[in-house]
This record gives C-alpha cells, sequence and structure tokens, in this order.
C-alpha cells in the first residue's frame, strides 16, 4: 500500500534493512536441502533394510513435509518478514512498515528528534549497515536495526530536518523576529508619548 503525503511531503528514501540479515538463514537453507537430497538418495536405494519397503513411500512423505517445513521456518519465514519491511523517509516523517499480511507501522516526525544516533557492530561496519537510534527526549529513543548504508541515511535525515521551515520546529507556531537595535526603544517611547496624551499626563 502506497504512503498516503501531505501536502508539500515528497519521499526522500524508501529502502528495506540491510540484506545482511539473510545471510544465517540463507546458509541453514542450503543445509537442509543438502540434507534433503541425501534422504532422498538414501530413501531410492535399490536395497533398502527390511521392513522399509512398505513404508517406504509413507516415510518419503513425511520426510520431505519435515525438509518443507524446516525449510519455510529458517529461510522462508524471515525471507517474507524482510521483504515486508520498509524504512521511508519523507521530507517531514520517518516511518518504519512490517509485515504482510498482518501490517505494523511506526511514524515519527522529524520536528520531534532531539537527536540521531547510529550503532554498528564489526560486521555492520564491513557491510555498512547498522542500527539507527531516533532520540525524541523524555528517555524516548526508537531504534531501527539494519538500516543499509546508515551513516548516508542519517544524512538524508539531517538535511531533511534543515529543510523544514522554522515554524513547523514550534509546532506551527510563528516566531518573531528579534528587533533590531533602537527600533524597540523607539517603539516603547512611542507608545508611551501615546498613553501620556491620553491620559493627560503633559
Amino acid at each position: 500500500m502506497r504512503i498516503r503525503l501531505e501536502p508539500g511531503e515528497h519521499v526522500v528514501v524508501r529502502t528495506r534493512p540491510h540484506p545482511r540479515r539473510l545471510l544465517v538463514p540463507f546458509c541453514l537453507a542450503l543445509l537442509i536441502l543438502a540434507g534433503a537430497g541425501y534422504g532422498l538418495g538414501w530413501f531410492s536405494r535399490s536395497q533398502l533394510p527390511l521392513g522399509w519397503e512398505q513404508w517406504g513411500p509413507a516415510t518419503v512423505t513425511v520426510f520431505l513435509l519435515l525438509m518443507l517445513l524446516f525449510l519455510f521456518r529458517v529461510f522462508l519465514r524471515p525471507l517474507l518478514r524482510w521483504a515486508g519491511t520498509r524504512y521511508i523517509l519523507t521530507s517531514r516523517r520517518l516511518i518504519r512498515r512490517a509485515g504482510i499480511t498482518r501490517r505494523s507501522e511506526r511514524e515519527v516526525r522529524l520536528t520531534g528528534i532531539f537527536q540521531i544516533i547510529i550503532e554498528q557492530a564489526l560486521v555492520e561496519r564491513l557491510t555498512g549497515g547498522g542500527t539507527l537510534f531516533v532520540d525524541l527526549g523524555r528517555d524516548r529513543i526508537l531504534s531501527f536495526r539494519e538500516v543499509p548504508q546508515v551513516h548516508t541515511f542519517k544524512e538524508y535525515m539531517v538535511a531533511a530536518i534543515s529543510d523544514l521551515p522554522l515554524t513547523a520546529m514550534f509546532d506551527g507556531v510563528d516566531m518573531e523576529a528579534e528587533p533590531v537595535d533602537g527600533v524597540e526603544d523607539e517603539a516603547w517611547n512611542r507608545s508611551g508619548d501615546e498613553r501620556q496624551q491620553r491620559h493627560g499626563w503633559n
């Protein structure tokens, strides 16, 4: 489902988590497929132990079902979880969407971000990924894990925050500009003269 953008809002970055998280499930899937191939080769031998002939088809069916179940649990489920996760940075928000059948969404306004923190393990530094922590103040910290090219992503966030209008940083309240030296005193003296004339203080 496409994200609904506010008037004047545009998407800066749309990405998935770093695919490094699929490395271990992929290796386990290869081991499962290798074990399944070996098992099918063993059951298809011409000389099987006594009593295996009549149970052979049922045993092969159960064996294949178990291998498929392991394959789904070890590899397909992490793959679907990875494919269903999105990190979306717009000119006003940071959004994390997760799930395919059951979707969850987390949204952070860029105007509420106090600090952006990056944490990387050794392997993450080698692959460019990392965890992005967003400090919202009052001990509220949200984490976005396995962000690809996390330093570049942070630069995009900082640039998007810098491009926000000044009024957006104060909940839409227009901030008055500081008066030029001498203008404030002149206005105050003028208003004081008007008060004196109105009340007859002269």
